[in-house]
């Protein structure tokens, strides 16, 4: 029983109400009491139900604030809650490019400064696989300048922005997203009914002894894999250096499915008049854990492979004459790399760079066998859902930005389903039966793909899936990196999803779409595809040497086609003449940034796959 009045920890100071006649508030104390609500000059009445529970509906005026709202029991207890903010509210939900804060893109955007008027509230992962929690076990609301900027989620700060300049208030961030996590474990367990494996694996790991000892037994794996990689490395003899061209792929240059410890080290002078400033080192993504060092000073390590190394390097650490970078770099499972095509040298503050690319040196140190497969909880079905997602159920949102679908490109054709499911499922539970929703298309990415077309599969899942009321998708092809999964550019991201905001949950008449397929007809050239550009214009078909359009013969492979536009439509020209064409498709491949098909305002056709019928 509660002995005194407990707030919701999105409830506390800080925090932004959605403006509105029916904002909801809620709490707990003792059952049967009376609970009296106070905000903007107006009270409300309600009662704790047998679980303790109260909530009501309130209005709350847009006035930006702060205000305070004050919560008082029929027997005395009495909570106030200060600075407390109207305007709109959103929830940001998905895995790492939803995750991925204002300080990972800081290099793309050096000059931005925050916005008092963003308020984010980030919840810390809490996997959850027993009753769904009631209140977030850990989650603060801050103010997007400062060092709180740059913890905030890029994505969700830009669109934030957006539309606060726009509208005139304060926006409130909830950021619900952990990297790694497919949409299964942001589903509740009614929302995967149909899938009796998902929750039997759910059940697995609800076992609170089988989930201690499954993660006792995986550190105890990993922890012996490090240490053997230590003491081989204390006790093996000196070995000679070779060469090696970085960046590169290691298994370009000799080593092929190497695991195990390599040291790389590079020679370089540094000009006289750049000697005593201070630097900083970028060696882009390294795979996968690096130690590195400047003339024998440790300047930065990273645990795993993602994140760019950007490592400050003191003006002292450099000398005249010769200098020395090294890197220990721990290589899990066969696929060790310095990514190509990121930056990769010394950068100072004058602007001037030493460029580190071309002719390194290379010394195995540890051959071993590959790093044993780690297993995140977090991934598995439910438990974002119920230790994330669940606390926030209550609280009244204007709309949700969902950017996820890359771990689940090993069963693709499952996610159409999961993701319409899932937004099903969230608005039944946020008792916000039309509860917008804003998907992100996956954007282009080539590195690291287990290829045969699954990105090109959860592209179609997601467009698809916004066909369902009051969804939209935006198309990114042209956003992303070839060599990242975590492409920069989220304020172009947020922007495509600021013009989809405004059209679908603010209701004005804006270009935000780009072209749609509407129709299909065989002709006499091979077949013509009919648009709705959106915009009302023409279609706009990019230069390239590589098309995207594909058509499949009687031999069932598919291959490149000719096109031509005219107008609102695409003609895709026969290889031959009595040629007879099964499919049709567009964009399908990991990294499609060429070539792409679009309208006047620079929108995007989605990929697709089209069946001729017979």
């Amino acid at each position: 029983m509660q002995k005194s009045i407990q707030m919701p920890q999105i409830l506390q100071k800080g925090c932004v109400l959605q403006r509105g006649n029916a904002t909801r508030i809620w709490g707990w104390y003792k059952k049967g009491i009376k609970i009296e609500i106070s905000f903007q000059n107006k009270q409300y009445m309600t009662e704790t139900d047998e679980n303790g529970m109260f909530e009501a509906l309130i209005a709350c005026k847009s006035g930006r604030g702060p205000f305070t709202l004050e919560v008082r029991s029929e027997d005395g207890q009495e909570v106030e809650i200060s600075e407390v903010y109207v305007g709109d509210v959103f929830v940001c939900a998905g895995q790492s490019n939803m995750e991925l804060p204002i300080s990972r893109v800081r290099q793309m955007f050096p000059e931005e400064k925050g916005l008092l008027d963003v308020h984010h509230y980030k919840v810390e992962e809490a996997p959850e696989f027993g009753k769904a929690l009631k209140n977030h076990r850990k989650a603060k609301w801050s103010v997007c300048v400062g060092a709180d900027l740059e913890e905030s989620t890029a994505l969700g700060y830009f669109f934030g922005k957006l539309i606060s300049q726009r509208e005139g208030v304060p926006v409130g961030i909830i950021n619900i997203s952990k990297g790694g996590t497919p949409i299964e474990a942001w589903t509740s367990p009614k929302g995967l009914k149909d899938y009796p494996e998902l929750l039997a694996m759910k059940e697995r790991f609800a076992d609170e002894n089988f989930r201690k000892s499954f993660l006792e037994e995986q550190d105890k794996r990993e922890d012996a894999w490090h240490e053997n990689l230590r003491k081989k490395e204390k006790y093996e003899k000196e070995k000679n250096w070779k060469k090696f061209f970085m960046p590169g792929e290691f298994s370009e240059q000799g080593l092929q499915r190497f695991s195990g410890l390599v040291y790389l080290k590079k020679k370089f002078s540094v000009p006289e008049h750049l000697l005593g400033q201070n630097a900083v080192l970028k060696l882009g993504t390294l795979t996968d854990s690096d130690e590195t060092y400047v003339n024998g000073v440790f300047v930065g390590e990273t645990g795993y492979c993602f994140p760019p190394r950007i490592y400050p390097v003191n003006g002292g650490v450099l000398k005249p004459g010769e200098n020395e970078i090294l890197i220990r770099l721990e290589c899990r499972d066969g696929k060790g790399r310095i990514t190509p095509d990121k930056p990769f040298g010394l950068y100072f503050q004058t602007g001037e760079v030493i460029e580190l690319k071309g002719r390194w040196e290379y010394q195995v140190r540890v051959v071993s066998e590959p790093a044993p497969s780690l297993v995140f909880i977090s991934r598995k079905p439910t438990c974002m859902y119920q230790g994330m997602v669940a606390p926030c159920l209550n609280m009244t949102v204007k709309g949700v930005i969902w950017y996820q679908g890359e771990s689940n490109e090993r069963n693709p054709e499952q996610y159409e389903k999961l993701l319409k499911g899932m937004i099903c499922d969230w608005r039944e539970h946020w008792r916000q039966k039309t509860l917008p929703f804003i998907i992100v298309q996956l954007p282009a990415c080539a590195m690291d793909m287990q290829g045969g077309g699954a990105w090109s599969v959860i592209r179609i899942a997601q467009w698809r899936a916004a066909q369902l009321p009051d969804v939209g998708v935006t198309v990114n092809l042209d956003l992303g990196e070839y060599n990242d999964l975590h492409p920069l550019n989220k304020k172009e991201v947020a922007y495509r999803v600021y013009l989809a905001a405004r059209s679908l949950i603010y209701g004005e008449q804006n270009v935000w779409e780009g072209p749609e397929l509407t129709g299909v007809q065989k002709s006499k050239e091979g077949v013509e595809l009919y648009f709705d550009t959106k915009d009302g214009q023409t279609l706009l078909l990019e230069e390239s040497k590589d098309g995207l359009f594909e058509i499949c013969g009687a031999d069932g492979e598919f291959y490149t086609a000719q096109v031509e536009v005219k107008a609102n439509k695409l003609i895709v020209i026969k290889r031959e003449k009595d040629e007879e064409i099964y499919a049709i498709r567009y964009a399908w491949a990991d990294a499609p940034q060429r070539g792409l098909l679009k309208n006047h305002q620079g929108f995007l056709t989605t990929p697709f796959c089209v069946q001729m019928k017979e």
